[in-house]
């Protein structure tokens, strides 16, 4: 049973009522009663736990005491001792007590915390919060006669909810805040019902959407609120375009009637609304994709929507001060039609408590920016084959990853246009036409005479069924959808997948190179020509594999895992053996082709020289000797930038080993630290992979044991070298872009640094210096302090 709240003066009655009853006992008893109580150490009375005034209050009669009274404690303010003790205390200490342990510390900080306690920062004096029925009848709303400043704060308010729904809030801690989203359909005013059903429609669409392309996480949005109340009004998104259009082509007729000033301000509230309509015909053209006849039409008509609300953006942002502004240190986004404390009493325990709605001009800004993710998310259609969408893909999770909704709609647009989801291109189909994309198996060319051979074709159909059972390349597609920090737990488990991938990659390869010495050895040229290819599957394979690992090795920098002396063996790794696996794949596909380029016109100057003669020629023109073609290197800019990532790679490896070395850089104490099970824990992913082998901590050991032979100086001018061969070759990028650049930056400047201290320069003052990741992610600029 709960104690009641008078339970300490209820305690204190009872102590005061025995000690006058043990005032008429015989002293010989209570001489007895404390020679027996002596020996209990952990009995107590009232004078162990009662202040001062408690103990004064006892000594009267019982009658005296009026118990149901707010008790008299001895309150003695420790204000001042407490900060006093706090001072000792660093960011993020705890203070630990036999009695107070981490358990008890979070207790302490939850209660009372306005972020977890529901009854804390609520003003007793408010009236309770409304219902929508009982807003309308006490007048705090209004339904009809809006003026266009009111219109104006209702929906800049609704844009900042929406803006922090998709950030992760509860939708019912920031739209449903908003009365008005209760029950549109009793709105009286044409503008404010038409927005308000456009957004609970929005809020439905954006929904499925998000669950569609189910790469959402806990963290990152809570798909479910209030369903009672999305329930209560149908959703019809189809009619909320043609509403919003009726509703902007009446108030720009009524502008025509007023003066300047007016019509500028129901111009606001016009171009609000068209804003509204184009975003919500964009986000739900992206939920129709599925089931559109043409792809590439459907996404040109989303491209034009996002364009006109882009136009509109600018507009809006100069009139956010035309509407009603938020009461200063009030918690609603708006003085009328909102009331934040509405669901308190409504949610789980868990949920927070305090939400802090953004501010209109960075709203604002997050749809401008979100505008421009969704016209840049829908070039993924021009990407069919694998290795082209997957690097597009990349790229979008590193430039737009913290949006949720803005990942969804990219997964949603790719899986609509490749169809993989929707039966009108299967899984296996688009496998098959990116291997064939990325180096040209002659087995997958329809042109060549081993096509129809169905020993050939029941192989591959085998390999690419595999494929698809283990459900690797999709994951990898899937995967850059989630944010950056789930993406590298996903990672670890999909680098495992990829060894029996590998594995069935070098049999077929094998079965093929078989097939071919059997169709020389039978005298057919042709077939056993079409046949041979070098380890066309397999590097394919090991490619995407490669890709996987770096990212993953490397995304630890961005996530700020590492400690500064893991960095070394970090940097080792990618430069000893990942980016070099990945330049030879790149470098051997390109061969591949280059080979195949030059089998091709063999092939065609042989049957030109074959078919001369005969009276079938007579009439033919001669030939025109055709004018030397430029080879195809389809890598060549992706290899250049892997050999820049290897020379940088290659620098912070021995850059490290020189300031470690040169005892600049702060190593743990043996006793807190093992760097062998660090090491295991680092590359444990890599473990199950038969290619690449993976390498011990003992070989590892032993390759810096051999470049800590080189004195400090040598360190530091082989990292020189390192970066200003990185610089020279990102130099020689054409057309470079900001990446490019940003790299190119840190280059420079490390090779300056490592000179600098290969002289000398600060040789007594043994100080760390500062790695700084704000141009790149991977690769930081070293600053001296």
């Amino acid at each position: 049973m709960s104690e009641p709240k008078d339970f300490f003066a209820a305690t204190a009655a009872a102590a005061a009522a025995a000690a006058s009853s043990t005032s008429l006992r015989s002293s010989e008893q209570r001489d007895m009663d404390r020679e027996s109580n002596s020996n209990e150490a952990d009995d107590w009375s009232v004078s162990d736990y009662a202040g001062e005034g408690v103990q004064r209050s006892n000594s009267g009669a019982q009658d005296t005491l009026d118990i149901t009274q707010y008790p008299k404690y001895g309150w003695v303010d420790v204000t001042s001792e407490f900060h006093e003790a706090c001072q000792e205390l660093l960011p993020g200490e705890l203070a630990q007590d036999m009695l107070f342990g981490l358990f008890e510390a979070m207790s302490a900080i939850e209660i009372m915390d306005p972020k977890m306690d529901v009854g804390m920062g609520f003003d007793k004096t408010d009236l309770p919060p409304p219902s929508f029925e009982a807003a309308v009848a006490m007048g705090a709303i209004k339904l009809a006669g809006l003026e266009p400043a009111e219109l104006i704060g209702v929906f800049d308010a609704l844009f900042a909810c929406l803006v922090s729904w998709l950030e992760g809030n509860s939708m019912d801690q920031v739209l449903f805040t908003c009365l008005y989203l209760h029950a549109p359909a009793q709105i009286q005013d044409k503008a404010l019902r038409a927005f308000c059903t456009a957004v609970r429609n929005l809020i439905v669409v954006i929904k499925n959407i998000i669950i569609l392309a189910a790469v959402n996480e806990e963290e990152d949005f809570q798909l479910y609120g209030n369903s009672a109340l999305l329930a209560a009004e149908k959703a019809q998104p189809a009619t909320i375009a043609p509403q919003l259009k009726e509703v902007e082509d009446e108030l720009v007729r009524k502008c025509k009637q007023l003066n300047a000033s007016e019509d500028q301000i129901l111009m606001a509230v016009v171009h609000r609304l068209r804003f509204m309509r184009h975003l919500f015909q964009a986000i739900y053209q992206v939920e129709l994709m599925s089931s559109a006849e043409s792809a590439e039409e459907a996404v040109n008509e989303i491209y034009k929507n996002l364009n006109v609300a882009a136009e509109l953006l600018p507009l809006i942002r100069r009139t956010i001060e035309r509407g009603t502004q938020p009461v200063e240190g009030s918690e609603a986004p708006n003085p009328m039609g909102f009331s934040p404390r509405i669901h308190d009493r409504s949610q789980p325990p868990t949920f927070p408590r305090s939400i802090k709605i953004r501010e209109r001009p960075a709203s604002y800004q997050f749809l401008e920016e979100m505008v421009a993710r969704f016209k840049y998310a829908c070039k993924v259609i021009r990407y069919k084959d694998y290795y082209t969408a997957l690097n597009f893909l990349i790229e979008y999770s590193r430039k737009s990853g913290h949006c949720i909704l803005s990942r969804s709609v990219l997964q949603t647009l790719f899986s609509s246009s490749i169809r993989l989801a929707h039966g009108k291109q299967s899984m296996k189909q688009f496998l098959r036409y990116s291997v064939q994309c990325f180096n040209s198996p002659p087995v997958l060319n329809p042109k060549h005479p081993v096509n129809n051979d169905p020993k050939v074709q029941q192989h591959l159909e085998t390999f690419f069924r595999y494929c698809i059972s283990m459900n690797t390349f999709n994951q990898f597609i899937r995967l850059c959808g989630f944010n950056r920090a789930r993406q590298r737990d996903k990672l670890a488990h999909l680098i495992e997948n990829f060894d029996p991938l590998q594995v069935d990659a070098a049999r077929l390869d094998s079965l093929m190179n078989q097939l071919a010495n059997e169709r020389a050895m039978e005298g057919n040229e042709v077939h056993a020509t079409a046949l041979k290819h070098s380890t066309h599957f397999s590097t394919w394979v090991l490619y995407n594999c490669f890709r996987a690992m770096y990212i993953y090795l490397m995304s630890g920098f961005e996530l700020e895992l590492y400690a500064v002396h893991e960095f070394l063996y970090i940097y080792w790794y990618p430069y000893e053996f990942l980016v070099g696996f990945i330049v030879s794949a790149l470098t051997r596909t390109e061969n591949i082709l280059l080979a195949q380029e030059e089998y091709a016109e063999h092939q065609s100057r042989t049957q030109l020289n074959g078919s001369g003669g005969g009276s079938n020629n007579k009439n033919r023109k001669a030939a025109k000797p055709k004018k030397h073609k430029k080879q195809q290197r389809p890598y060549r800019q992706e290899i250049v930038y892997y050999h820049a990532v290897l020379s940088l790679c290659g620098g912070m490896y021995k850059a490290m080993g020189a300031l470690t070395k040169d005892g600049r850089v702060r190593l743990p104490m043996s006793k807190f630290d093992n760097e062998e099970i660090r090491y295991i824990r680092r590359f444990a992913p890599f473990v199950p992979l038969t290619s690449p082998p993976p390498v011990s901590y003992a070989e590892f050991k032993n390759i810096r044991d051999h470049l800590m032979l080189s004195s400090v100086e040598d360190l530091y001018t082989y990292a020189a070298k390192h970066f200003d061969q990185a610089r020279n070759v990102l130099e020689s990028i054409q057309n470079p872009e900001q990446e490019i650049l940003d790299l190119l930056q840190i280059a420079r400047t490390n090779f300056v640094v490592m000179n600098v201290l290969a002289r000398g320069h600060q040789k007594e003052l043994k100080r760390q210096p500062e790695f700084d990741f704000s141009k790149h992610s991977y690769f930081p600029i070293i600053k001296l302090k």
